[in-house]
């Protein structure tokens, strides 16, 4: 596995055809999403979940070429303009995982402002690329031990559906499909004894392996053992 040199990209990386039954034999990887997509909470940061969806393909295919955008304490209008700005370079991606939404949550962002930058970012997605396109929901926040300890008042298990609802709609109009980590317990275990709030490298990858179960069969690829 390699990072892509975005200047390369721009000068002529085509993509692959993603969600194809033929097997890639090559992958380009962007992922989009906030602290845990850069790998937070793993040690080191390149055992996080994204890190890891990216070298199980490796290992399963000839290159992988791997772009994070990963940006820590975004929100889902901050990841979609950042997203704005890459796919000006050129990039064309095969695969694309979104994980956005909890901070949205955290910080107040009313559902219908969320609803609205989701659609851009997918809509902008699906201009760019005919791949495998892949978001996960917002997990059950509220059983992380740093908001059972400490709870704010916006992070409520309805607001949390309310926007899963809306993960789930505006996927469905754009072919994305979804990784349900909202109906996958949140355990002490997997989560950062440092801030109660980011995973572990266990619960990395656990959300790398909820991941895979969606991605490798889109893209043809045999599933895990």
């Amino acid at each position: 596995m390699r990072f892509i040199n975005l200047a390369a990209l721009a000068l002529g990386l085509a993509a692959c055809a993603g969600g194809s039954p033929e097997p890639p034999d090559r992958v380009i990887y962007l992922a989009v999403g906030a602290s845990d997509a850069a790998g937070v909470g793993a040690t080191p940061l390149t055992r996080g979940y994204v890190f890891r969806i990216a070298d199980e393909l490796d290992q399963r295919t000839d290159q992988v070429l791997l772009t994070p955008l990963a940006i820590p304490n975004a929100g889902t209008e901050q990841l979609d303009a950042a997203l704005e700005l890459l796919l000006e370079t050129g990039i064309e991606p095969d695969l694309v995982t979104v994980w956005t939404g909890p901070n949205d949550v955290i910080r107040g962002e009313d559902a219908d402002a969320f609803e609205d930058a989701l659609e851009d970012m997918f809509e902008r997605l699906r201009d760019r690329t005919d791949g495998v396109v892949v978001a996960a929901n917002v997990p059950d926040l509220t059983e992380l031990p740093r908001f059972r300890e400490d709870p704010l008042d916006n992070v409520t298990r309805a607001r949390i559906e309310a926007f899963n609802e809306v993960i789930a709609e505006r996927a469905e109009d754009h072919d994305v499909l979804v990784v349900d980590l909202y109906a996958a317990p949140v355990e002490d275990h997997l989560v950062s004894d440092e801030d109660g709030f980011h995973p572990n490298d266990e619960g990395h990858r656990r959300i790398a392996e909820e991941f895979l179960d969606v991605i490798l069969p889109a893209l043809g690829l045999a599933p895990t053992a």
